[in-house]
């Protein structure tokens, strides 16, 4: 939506900002009866913008598209930290946003016309973004307490919940998004002149400039500003520099201004229409058609367009997520790529229009239509290209340029073609004395048809029809409404030929085959390397909770659960490593009341859980498809643990669960994917921690999975200490391959007596190794407190930090930017950070754990 600094703003510039796509032509009775039928007409406002000035005017309107992205994702940010990660969740935020944008664009369409100077009045909306930014932080922090306390209240209702979060999001970002919204519509006014073809190429030039500002916001956000300045310094920054902008343009303002709309005529050239030559009793209907139900005709295309193009670009997110990464990095790669290609498209609109005249719009909403059915074969060619990657590019930055140039392969050719659309209209309405109540309202429609778009991608069309289909309908969409733009603009001999395009894509959309899912979802993105084809993949599910979830059977009979090919869990060797993540912290409960198990996997550590004898069991997943995956797949190694009566299933983000839970756990388990998931390190900062310390029991205790492969000394020991900030007891444990932490506030103390008790349940017998009794699990413990310090103290010195900068918080997001940096090592890493952590085992400590 480009009134929000352009539509660059958030995740709705990086999604949809080229979706205002359909809207057409000029109203008919301007095409015709103002055509060529006189060449004089009143004067809009002159604009007394010179080159210099608007050339100044574009370099801050890219610098504001990249700092309204930047804020957006900060906002983002602190959201999920309080109203958690579920995809119900995202969407309340998203929708709060598009709201402030849509409230902007109303607005400031309808004060565009009034205003006489919308240089300054574009300074001021500036300055009240900057302001509003500013105070954003302590807004954020007097949110959480209110929402907790709502929210508890009406745990039982999703509806409610979600209505709460979009009632809350909306009341922080509702200023600085209104603000945002309101500036092209704004500035529009202020770049119209007597020349048409100036008027059009300035308004376009600025389109265009603030989404290149955008994409270099989505760079600079996950590669510098976050990574050095953490979410509060970034927010501030953008701040200042949002208010430095609203200040230069306010001042701008004050000298230049626009002249009243009637104040002058001028001598114009006959307008050139973008419809046929009529007939005489055409040209009467047109010239006398309803205004009222021309403008109504382009707000219903707008809408039509935000919403397919809004499609398009959720489903090709949700594909380059499985074949990119899924780190912060690549979903900024991915974000950057997108607003690069909207923004050639808008560099290239002015010729497309000198070679297509009157048919450019529908043109390239047809060769949209062609192009995502063209590149549909090639998505699953992709993996590979990582793999081969792999023996020749080993850096960071090196596998950061190969995940761009895949993504741009993909995404170039179909996102130009609807970056074209927005400006082609824009450029169709840029002479018009109410511009900016055009613009305003074109992107109010525009917006809600986005909102309505990305609700049916992620609530019906993924999980009903999955990505593939998806993409073959979004195909058949955008070729349609080219055709139909065609035969509505009277383009008779164009509408058929696009009909019989149309026709063509729908038999081609039929015949080409599908997929290799296998292939699809490999995983290769992760470390660059190959993959052994499956025997089969029977369970795919699809959906905005956990995004392409699939199980892979292998010639020896394994089940391997994926989440965008990313390993969770088998029925094979790993079973082991996964039944250790139950056993190591119950060897310390003292009482087995009720216990908190954050994330399922396949079910193997809730059902060696439920071996022991808990009497309550809480389980916190994300992602229904997990769930029944685990349910269908993996009862052999969970036992059926989900049926137990003992049990109760929550789908929800494991953090806002214990956010808006007053119970009290005497343990809490975490079984989770990778760090380096965006998101994940979350649940391994100094605040959740504290979240954590408060739910537990008193002597309750907390295990952790933690990664030990791919990881750099200083960045593991940040892990440690951040833990170590909130427990004083902590042990890590070595088993099947894998490190787990197990912490508490009291000692960790295992009663010989109270496993011997245990040792006796018949349910316990068939879930621990053969060779081994709970007892002997105690010498899978690699390190205690004080060996953790003293590995704390050495990653800090050979890394020449201060111990106390190897901490991750919510706000300086250390381990989210730094643990994905790390899967380009070997995987040899694994052994030697474990010899190094095993260099400060103290036997006497270890055996201390053990007590009669």
């Amino acid at each position: 939506m480009c009134s929000s600094r352009g539509g660059m703003e958030s995740r709705r510039a990086s999604e949809g900002s080229a979706a205002r796509d359909l809207a057409v032509s000029e109203p008919a009775a301007q095409d015709v009866g103002n055509g060529a039928a006189s060449s004089r007409r009143e004067s809009p406002a002159r604009s007394e913008l010179s080159a210099s000035t608007f050339a100044v005017l574009c370099c801050l309107f890219s610098v504001s598209g990249g700092l309204g992205l930047i804020d957006q994702v900060c906002f983002s940010k602190y959201l999920s930290t309080v109203f958690g990660a579920t995809a119900y969740a995202i969407s309340a935020v998203l929708a709060a946003f598009m709201c402030g944008l849509m409230l902007g664009s109303h607005f400031g369409g309808k004060l565009a016309g009034r205003v006489r100077r919308p240089l300054l009045a574009y300074g001021v909306a500036e300055l009240c973004a900057a302001v509003s930014i500013a105070l954003a932080p302590v807004a954020f922090q007097a949110l959480t307490p209110a929402y907790v306390e709502l929210a508890v209240r009406f745990e039982g209702s999703l509806v409610l919940v979600t209505g709460l979060r979009w009632l809350f999001a909306a009341l922080v970002v509702v200023i600085p998004t209104t603000a945002m919204g309101m500036t092209l519509p704004l500035l529009a006014p202020a770049l119209r002149s007597a020349g048409s073809g100036e008027s059009n190429s300035r308004l376009n030039a600025l389109y265009a400039a603030n989404t290149f500002g955008g994409a270099l916001g989505a760079l600079l956000a996950a590669y510098t500003l976050l990574p050095t300045l953490g979410l509060s310094g970034t927010l501030q920054l953008a701040a200042g520099l949002t208010g430095l902008i609203g200040v230069a343009a306010s001042i701008a303002g004050l000298r230049i201004h626009a002249v009243s709309s009637t104040a002058h005529e001028v001598e114009e050239p006959p307008a050139v229409s973008l419809r046929r030559e009529l007939r005489p009793r055409e040209q009467v209907h047109a010239v006398h058609a309803d205004g009222s139900t021309t403008k109504a005709r382009l707000q219903w295309v707008a809408a039509l367009s935000g919403a397919v193009v809004f499609v398009a670009e959720v489903v090709n997110t949700h594909l380059l997520a499985v074949v990119v990464g899924n780190s912060v990095y690549a979903f900024s790669v991915i974000l950057a790529v997108f607003l690069l290609c909207l923004f050639a498209g808008a560099a290239f609109a002015p010729n497309v229009e000198r070679r297509f005249g009157s048919h450019a719009l529908s043109i390239s909403l047809s060769l949209s239509g062609c192009a995502t059915l063209a590149v549909l074969p090639v998505w699953d060619l992709l993996p590979p290209i990582f793999g081969a990657a792999g023996h020749v590019v080993n850096g960071f930055w090196g596998r950061e340029v190969v995940r761009a140039t895949v993504a741009a392969a993909i995404l170039v050719v179909p996102t130009v073609l609807m970056g074209l659309t927005f400006p082609l209209v824009l450029r169709s309405i840029a002479q018009r004395a109410d511009v900016g109540a055009w613009v305003g309202s074109l992107t109010v429609s525009n917006t809600l048809g986005a909102i309505f778009g990305s609700l049916l991608a992620g609530y019906v069309l993924l999980p009903s029809f999955g990505s593939e289909l998806s993409l073959r309908g979004v195909a058949l969409v955008l070729a349609g409404a080219g055709a139909l733009l065609a035969a509505g603009d009277g383009l008779r001999q164009r509408a058929s030929f696009q009909r019989l395009v149309l026709f063509a894509l729908a038999g081609a959309a039929v015949l080409l085959p599908r997929w290799d899912l296998a292939r699809l979802t490999a995983g290769s993105n992760v470390y660059f390397s190959g993959y052994t084809p499956p025997r089969q993949v029977p369970f795919v599910r699809e959906d905005v909770h956990g995004g392409i979830t699939t199980i892979t059977e292998a010639d020896n009979g394994v089940h391997t659960l994926l989440t965008n090919g990313k390993f969770q869990g088998n029925d094979g060797l790993e079973m082991h490593a996964q039944r250790f993540f139950a056993h190591y912290p119950s060897l310390f409960v003292s009482d087995f009341a009720r216990a908190l198990v954050i994330g399922l996997g396949t079910g193997t550590t809730l059902g060696t859980y439920a071996g022991y004898p808990w009497r309550q069991i809480d389980v916190v997943e994300i992602s229904p498809a997990i769930v029944e995956a685990a349910s269908d797949y993996f009862t052999s190694v969970n036992h059926g643990a989900l049926d137990d009566p003992r049990l109760t299933l929550h789908i929800n983000d494991g953090r806002n669960h214990l956010l808006t839970s007053t119970a009290r756990y005497d343990l809490i388990g975490m079984e989770l994917s990778s760090v380096w998931f965006a998101g994940a390190a979350a649940l391994y900062s100094r605040d959740f921690y504290e979240l954590v310390g408060e739910r537990l029991t008193e002597g309750g205790i907390f295990q952790q999975w933690v990664q030990l492969h791919h990881m750099h000394d200083d960045v593991f020991a940040t892990v440690l200490h951040t833990l170590r900030q909130q427990f004083e007891h902590v042990a890590l444990f070595y088993g099947g391959g894998q490190g787990i932490l197990v912490a508490s506030h009291r000692p960790l103390r295992a009663s010989v007596q109270a496993l011997r008790v245990l040792q006796g349940r018949s349910e316990l017998a068939d879930l621990l190794p053969a060779d081994r009794s709970l007892a002997s699990l105690l010498a899978d413990v690699l390190v205690t407190e004080r060996g953790i310090d003293a590995f704390i103290r050495q990653a800090a010195d050979e890394s020449e930090r201060a111990v106390s900068d190897l901490v991750s918080t919510d706000d300086n997001l250390r381990l989210e930017y730094d643990t994905p940096k790390g899967n380009v090592m070997p995987w040899s890493s694994r052994e030697n950070l474990v010899s190094r952590l095993a260099s400060h085992r103290e036997a006497e400590h270890v055996d201390a754990l053990l007590v009669p």
